[in-house]
């Protein structure tokens, strides 16, 4: 857009200096060259507005991606805190669900042992 401008002034200026003094005069070629020029800076111009837009929603898209993989760690640390969580859950479970001591199969033993022994000592000694 500056180019444009500096030859836009630069066009002017001299079609004013070219008003004061008639001895100057453009030629016929130079007027297509200097709008070949024209539209060759037009054309750069253009092309350049559309890759700054084209930049700016990239960097857009980049801030949401961004913000995406934060929230995605965000919720992959609370998942990993529920992991704990349920881990530590487990553990208490299995501690209150374990056989307490006179539901094990060890002490029924020796209870059955200690129970017909002392049945026969009993029967034994009533006779």
């Amino acid at each position: 857009m500056k180019k444009i401008l500096t030859l836009l002034f630069l066009f002017v200026s001299i079609i004013t200096y070219c008003q004061q003094d008639s001895s100057f005069i453009f030629t016929e070629e130079e007027v297509i060259k200097l709008d070949s020029l024209i539209q060759v800076y037009e054309q750069r111009d253009s092309i350049q507005q559309k890759e700054i837009i084209l930049l700016y929603r990239q960097l857009d898209n980049y801030k949401l991606l961004s913000q995406n993989d934060s929230l995605h760690i965000n919720l992959l640390i609370q998942q990993n805190t529920l992991y704990r969580e349920r881990i530590n859950l487990y553990v208490d479970l299995t501690e209150e669900l374990k056989p307490k001591w006179y539901e094990k199969p060890i002490v029924s033993f020796i209870g059955g042992v200690f129970t017909v022994g002392f049945s026969s000592w009993v029967l034994s000694n009533i006779k």
